[in-house]
């Protein structure tokens, strides 16, 4: 789980407002083989028609269709970037690469299309990893302790809400992280929502810039039920 987070905040600010991020995320994914998942009994989910649905974890999550739907392969291509952006720290890059054997990248969208011209790009990703080997793992907090403590360790300017939230959806208890990103232009708020199901931890990560954002994205997540 090591700085797995951390992995996905780069993802996150890809969504930022440049040519150049479009280009990286274009570049990154052009360079991805083009494999196939796996076959298992773990489901990645599929979306179609602005619902995302998970038999694994048996929940839907409706979306609106305009928003701008990652496919694997672009999620594999922003993974493979993220490392690449934080190859200057050997240790960490070694342990993305462990923990990559057992994370999921199950669904991501961005509001707008990535490389927009906006000042940022709300968005959503979901992602679920194998704990079954972190024993001291019981609960969404216990999670997003060690989440908090390697975001901590970035270069970045992040400031953390003092209390946890909670919040039930699909049947699940989900605890919540809020982190804020100051320096920037425009201020980034983002939340990592922490379930831990049987031998694996559920996690949904929001982005956003604005009470409207927020809002939009508050939809999204709050439509998640079991099916």
């Amino acid at each position: 789980m090591k700085n797995i987070l951390s992995l996905i905040l780069y993802f996150i600010l890809l969504g930022c407002s440049s040519e150049d991020a479009e280009e990286i995320i274009q570049n990154a994914v052009d360079k991805i083989e083009n494999r196939e998942v796996e076959k298992s009994s773990f489901d990645y989910g599929n979306s179609k028609s602005g619902i995302y649905i998970n038999n694994y974890f048996n929940f839907e999550i409706k979306f609106d269709t305009s928003w701008s739907v990652q496919s694997q392969k672009q999620l594999n291509g922003i993974v493979e970037q993220g490392k690449k952006m934080l190859k200057d720290d050997s240790e960490l890059e070694k342990a993305i690469n462990a923990a990559e054997i057992n994370t999921a990248y199950l669904f991501a969208i961005f509001k707008h299309e990535v490389g927009a011209s906006v000042s940022f790009n709300p968005s959503l990703m979901i992602l679920a990893e194998n704990t079954k080997r972190m024993t001291g793992v019981k609960k969404g907090k216990d999670y997003l302790f060690h989440a908090k403590k390697n975001l901590k360790q970035t270069k970045l300017n992040y400031t953390f809400d003092q209390n946890y939230g909670s919040e039930k959806y699909a049947s699940y208890n989900f605890d919540i992280l809020t982190a804020h990103l100051n320096g920037y232009s425009t201020p980034i708020t983002q939340e990592y929502r922490t379930s831990v199901i049987g031998s694996f931890t559920l996690t949904l990560i929001i982005s956003y810039s604005t009470q409207n954002e927020k809002i939009e994205l508050y939809k999204v997540i709050e439509s998640m039920k079991p099916i």
